[in-house]
This record gives structure tokens, C-alpha cells and sequence, in this order.
């Protein structure tokens, strides 16, 4: 992938995640429209995003520009995580001022995905990781897709079609954005990731590290979520922040084994 690509997404990215989170932050009007619980919810991710997810998009977008396959992985997970941001606010936030920029963020990130993945070597990944920790991590990645079915078809949907109501999580909105999201994409990916890095399949290794930098970043984005919502008085179910809160800690070992153990390829480049 061209390096001024990268440079030129990463900044279009980051500024237009600095106009929404810092409007979410600073403009008490963006979520008025949305409930006390959606909007500390976007408030923690919105402070998340600016503190911790920017920073880590240009550092990384630096790196993989000048060739670091490291920095093109971590960059490339990290460009997954405001795909699903924004994606997740262009479809659940209430509509407000900055709608087309949650859109645009959210088209800009999910191209600029594509192409980073269309353009990895991941035979080149792959070699570069011959102690990476492959079936704890597939473990993991098992474990992603386990929870999120139990919590999310076993604690709301399940339910709520047998008795034919409508579940409390529902709230006011229409429609069940994260779970559809959760079900439709990420668990689908941590189960093909899993079965791919038992394989010993580069692929496999190669979404490894991207969906690891991506369960670090949004989880935690989650838990800044549960610590609005307590300050707003939303009660908060306790499991589930224990959940979150252990995913974060095994997906940044991990992601620590991972990157940390990274070699160089034993031949050729990246198609970066």
C-alpha cells in the first residue's frame, strides 16, 4: 500500500474523529437527542477515541509508511476499530450536527481497511511471528465469539423473540446496531481466525493481529462507556463489565506476545 496513502487516510481519519469526539465531549447539545445511557456511552468512547485511538492511528500510520510491518499491522487494527465506531454512530446515534461526519469517517475507514488488507503480505506476516502464541490465541479468539453470542442471543434477542416483547436494551431506538454488528462481523472473524491460526494458515496470523489491537482499543472504549454511565447513575450490569475488563487484559498480553516477539521476514517485502 502506497505510504502516502496511509499518511493522507490517516490524517482525513484522525481529523474527522477529532470533530466528532471532541464535539461529543464539549458540545453538550450532540447527543441530546439520544438516551442517558446511549449518550455517557458515546461520551466514554468519544474520550477514548481523542486520548488513546488517535494517537495510536498516527504513530502506527508513521511506521507503516516507512516500511514497518509492525507498524502496518498495529495501524491497519487500529483502522478497524474507527470502522466500527463509525459505522456503529453513522447507524445507532441519534441524528445530530455530525452526522456526515460520522459517515465520512466511517466510508473512509472501511476503504482504507480494504486496502491494507488487500495489499498485506501475509505470507510475510506469518514468518515474521514463528513464536507467536497461536493456540492460546485461538483459544481467545474462541472465547470473543462465545461470550458475545451468550451476552448478546442468550441475554437479549433469544429472549425477547420467544416472549415476543421488546427487549429492555432496546431502549428507544429501533434496532440492535452492536449486536447486529457483533453477529454479523466480528464474531464470524474471531471463529475464522481461530480455526485459520490452528491451521498454522498465514491468514490467519494476520487477522490475529488485527483484531487483537481491535479488542484492546474497543474494550477499552467499553469500559470508559460503563464508567460514564455509573457517573450518569445508569446501572450497570457488573458480569459484563468483569467480561469487558478481562478481554482487555488477555488481548493486550497477547497483543504484547504478538508484536513483541516480531522478527523479520526471512525474504522478500511487504506489497506495502
Amino acid at each position: 500500500m502506497d505510504s502516502k496513502l496511509i499518511l493522507i487516510a490517516s490524517a482525513l481519519i484522525a481529523l474527522l474523529a477529532v470533530f466528532s469526539a471532541g464535539s461529543g465531549l464539549f458540545l453538550p447539545d450532540t447527543y441530546k437527542n439520544d438516551t442517558i445511557s446511549g449518550a455517557a456511552q458515546q461520551v466514554g468512547n468519544d474520550l477514548v477515541v481523542l486520548v488513546l485511538c488517535v494517537p495510536l492511528l498516527l504513530v502506527s500510520a508513521y511506521y507503516a509508511a516507512k516500511g514497518s510491518l509492525r507498524g502496518r499491522l498495529i495501524w491497519t487494527g487500529t483502522v478497524f476499530f474507527f470502522l466500527y465506531t463509525y459505522a456503529s454512530q453513522s447507524f445507532l446515534t441519534a441524528y445530530n450536527h455530525m452526522f456526515l461526519v460520522y459517515v465520512a469517517a466511517f466510508s473512509i475507514s472501511l476503504y482504507t481497511f480494504a486496502a491494507s488488507i488487500l495489499t498485506l503480505d501475509v505470507r510475510r506476516v506469518k514468518e515474521s511471528l514463528p513464536h507467536a502464541p497461536v493456540k492460546m490465541t485461538a483459544a481467545f479468539m474462541f472465547f470473543i465469539s462465545a461470550i458475545l453470542a451468550l451476552m448478546w442471543l442468550g441475554g437479549i434477542i433469544l429472549p425477547s423473540l420467544l416472549t415476543g416483547e421488546r427487549p429492555p436494551a432496546l431502549e428507544t431506538y429501533t434496532t440492535l446496531v452492536i449486536q447486529a454488528l457483533d453477529l454479523g462481523v466480528v464474531i464470524p472473524m474471531t471463529l475464522l481466525t481461530g480455526v485459520l491460526l490452528l491451521k498454522r494458515d498465514a491468514w490467519g496470523y494476520t487477522l490475529a493481529s488485527l483484531v487483537l489491537i481491535k479488542v484492546l482499543t474497543l474494550g477499552t472504549g467499553i469500559l470508559s462507556m460503563v464508567l460514564f454511565m455509573a457517573l450518569r447513575g445508569v446501572e450497570i450490569v457488573i458480569p459484563q463489565v468483569i467480561i469487558f475488563a478481562l478481554l482487555v487484559v488477555c488481548a493486550l498480553a497477547l497483543a504484547v506476545a504478538f508484536y513483541g516477539k516480531m522478527k523479520p521476514a526471512a525474504a522478500g517485502r511487504s506489497k506495502a
